[in-house]
């Protein structure tokens, strides 16, 4: 069982590196970045496109992408470098400038190599690369809750995107690149029966799989396709299936430390009120397969009151998915 919970983190990070790059010998490089559609589902499991979530902003300006050029030959590859962009505006399609990092060594593709890329590239950490091809994705014990516009949106630098190519031989201004989403998203909306309640925090606990910690892998060997079928095809009874999982988790030496748990926390700092409208959005960013086996919802309220939801239901998260909750927290009220 224990591999089982390691494999199915591994795949929901192990999408998190994969983009392009090119070159230009003035370094006045970028390249045009897009974001895919968010597929919002509801309770009842019906999914949809919504039109105010999948035009929401998801790059954002000042954030960035980290492209790698991937050396694959050999246990030890000191000849992989990585470059680090910064988007010049926020939207779905933004352009990308060239910040930092080895440009000389990193704007051709290397022989038989490839590019990859992650967003946000803050959450990287590449003091390992040269052992293996090897990078660490933070995925954070706390999110805090925000809003653009009055209204609430994805906690900053918790919505990870990558893609990867290996066709691409050298980075070019005006070059585009599709990145996929790889993280879900709770959506919850809780109400009351009417009157006021502050709620200072929402606790997310998974009862199956770890859903935080430092994700380490290695870089040239994840498929963002092989991940997919992984994610939409899990079955933890199939040997066929494990035997494929297994395979994939060795192929990418996936394993997590550091703040590795069950529980995220979304911080709504001093408060936000909720009434009985319910109209007040909170997004807690998931891992695909986040949620597999039930999960434990606390509602934490200003007076010191909370309501829990206790739900042994399984309604797994997938990359690219919103998923709504509606609910009010009355009936989960506990002294």
């Amino acid at each position: 069982m224990n591999k089982i919970l390691k494999g199915a983190c591994i795949v929901a990070m192990v999408a998190l590196a994969f983009t392009s790059c090119k070159k230009n010998d003035n370094k006045n490089l970028t390249f045009i970045a897009t974001a895919e559609e968010v597929t919002v589902v509801n309770d009842e499991d019906r999914a949809y496109l919504d039109p105010a979530i999948a035009s929401t902003p998801i790059f954002e300006q000042g954030e960035q992408v980290m492209l790698y050029n991937i050396y694959e030959e050999g246990d030890v590859t000191p000849h992989s470098y990585y470059g680090v962009y910064t988007a010049r505006t926020t939207g779905p399609r933004v352009l990308f400038d060239y910040q930092s990092g080895p440009i000389v060594y990193h704007t051709e593709r290397q022989d038989d190599g490839a590019f990859f890329g992650f967003y946000p590239g803050q959450r990287v950490n590449n003091a390992f690369l040269a052992q293996s091809n090897v990078a660490v994705f933070d995925i954070p014990t706390v999110q805090i809750y925000r809003e653009i516009n009055g209204k609430g949106v994805f906690a900053e630098r918790s919505w990870a995107m990558a893609a990867k190519t290996a066709t691409v031989d050298n980075i070019e201004d005006e070059f585009y690149f599709n990145f996929r989403n790889i993280m879900g998203a709770l959506c919850l909306k809780p109400r009351t029966n009417g009157e006021q309640k502050t709620i200072t925090s929402i606790v997310f606990e998974d009862k199956t799989f770890n859903i935080t910690g430092d994700v380490h892998l290695k870089i040239h060997e994840i498929n963002p396709d092989e991940m997919l079928w992984l994610f939409n095809n899990y079955n933890p009874a199939s040997d066929t299936y494990m035997q494929r999982l297994n395979q994939y988790i060795t192929a990418t030496g996936y394993f997590v430390d550091g703040n590795k748990g069950k529980t995220i926390t979304l911080d709504c700092g001093e408060g936000v009120v909720i009434d009985g409208t319910g109209n007040k959005p909170f997004y807690i960013v998931l891992r695909p397969l986040a949620w597999y086996n039930g999960c434990i919802i606390t509602f934490n309220f200003a007076d010191g009151t909370k309501a829990i939801i206790d739900n042994n239901l399984s309604r797994t998260m997938a990359p690219n998915m919103v998923r709504n909750i509606t609910t009010n927290v009355d009936n989960y009220m506990v002294p």
